[in-house]
């Protein structure tokens, strides 16, 4: 049966109102999940924008999908069965397929529309001002397909305090696959585009997310951390499957990637934000690392102390989406990508071919 639609009505104006215009300030911040069951074929790692003709979308799509996802239509509250989903898996993109929630972060809002505490990932949605109905919003877009989703608010519960209220017109559900096994590791080791580069090219690895770890700074930006004020370093996330890349080999390619021994600092960029850093979940990661670096350290093929801090998980705040995917949106226009972070990515990967991805 169609879902129906009220638009514009007095109604559904007033429910607007009270419903999904409770905050004005704007927090564009994307906070991961510690773990998510990640469906073998999920594309969260996608460098390519999706975009076609509304001729062509009104083809790819259904009538009511157009009119959410492409003319920013809002359907009727407690219309569709995505507000009252239980199961666990992944919501994606009804457009394209982008992964944009994870069921482990939707809550009940009372608002009648589908609402999460925080996206997917760090190109999951992106977040622009939106003026309409004589009010300012913070509008919710898939960050692939500039697809309209809905509206973000700050008066979500914790840990994000933000409510992503969104028309479940705009997405696809997919149960998670019982058998996926995803976990995540953080690292810092210099430039986040250079690690990052290297980490994707492994296999097992589903994404990588460049950020800012370590410091004290809540939210902060690429040139706070850059200025060395924040306590933050420079570093990337890393989601992969244990059964098939071990944290040992992740290890492997970490300490063979750079300029261990340097301190507070990788190659050409110098300062506490660009120091080597592990961040470790539990105790056996934290033996594993300890007896990594004794292991190296009486190799005797250092001559200088191995420069690496070995520190408890905190919290890992995603760069900004310009800093995504850096390298392989720049290769060829030279400047840093082509002077460091090329030539680092192919110095590194000869240090452990069998872990790259085919």
């Amino acid at each position: 049966m169609k879902i129906k639609y009220l638009y514009l009505t007095s109604f559904l104006l007033l429910f607007i109102v009270v419903g999904c215009a409770q905050s004005k300030k704007r927090n564009t911040a994307v906070a991961k999940t510690e773990t998510v069951a990640l469906p073998t074929n999920v594309e969260a790692n996608w460098t390519t924008k999706v975009s076609f003709t509304n001729a062509e979308w009104k083809q790819k799509l259904t009538d009511n999908q157009y009119k959410v996802l492409r003319e920013a239509a809002t359907e009727a509250p407690f219309s569709h069965p995505y507000n009252e989903i239980k199961d666990q898996g992944i919501f994606y993109c009804a457009a394209c397929n982008n992964p944009l929630f994870g069921t482990d972060t939707k809550f009940n809002s009372g608002t009648g529309w589908p609402s999460f505490y925080q996206p997917f990932g760090a190109k999951s949605v992106a977040v622009s001002t939106d003026n309409t109905l004589g009010m300012s919003r913070d509008e919710v877009s898939c960050a692939r397909c500039d697809g309209h989703l809905g509206h973000v608010f700050n008066d979500g519960p914790k840990p994000t305090g933000q409510r992503y209220c969104i028309n479940g017109t705009s997405l696809l559900f997919k149960k998670n696959e019982p058998t996926a096994a995803v976990e995540k590791a953080v690292f810092a080791q210099g430039c986040f585009w250079c690690v990052e580069e290297i980490f994707e090219s492994i296999k097992g690895v589903s994404t990588v997310v460049s950020g800012y770890a370590g410091g004290t700074e809540k939210n902060p930006t690429y040139y706070q951390v850059g200025s060395g004020s924040t306590g933050h370093a420079e570093a990337i996330e890393v989601t992969y499957n244990p059964n098939v890349i071990s944290y040992n080999d992740l290890l492997k390619v970490y300490f063979n990637s750079g300029n261990i021994t340097q301190v507070n600092g990788q190659g050409p960029d110098n300062g506490t934000q660009y120091r080597s850093i592990i961040f470790y979940n539990n105790d056996t990661q934290k033996n594993a690392i300890e007896q990594y670096i004794k292991t190296l350290t009486e190799s005797g093929k250092y001559t200088s102390p191995i420069s690496v801090d070995v520190t408890p998980t905190s919290t890992f705040y995603p760069a900004e989406e310009e800093h995504q995917d850096y390298v392989k949106l720049h290769q060829g226009v030279g400047g840093y990508v082509g002077n460091v972070s090329v030539p680092r990515y192919q110095k590194a990967i000869k240090n452990f071919p069998e872990l790259l991805k085919k």
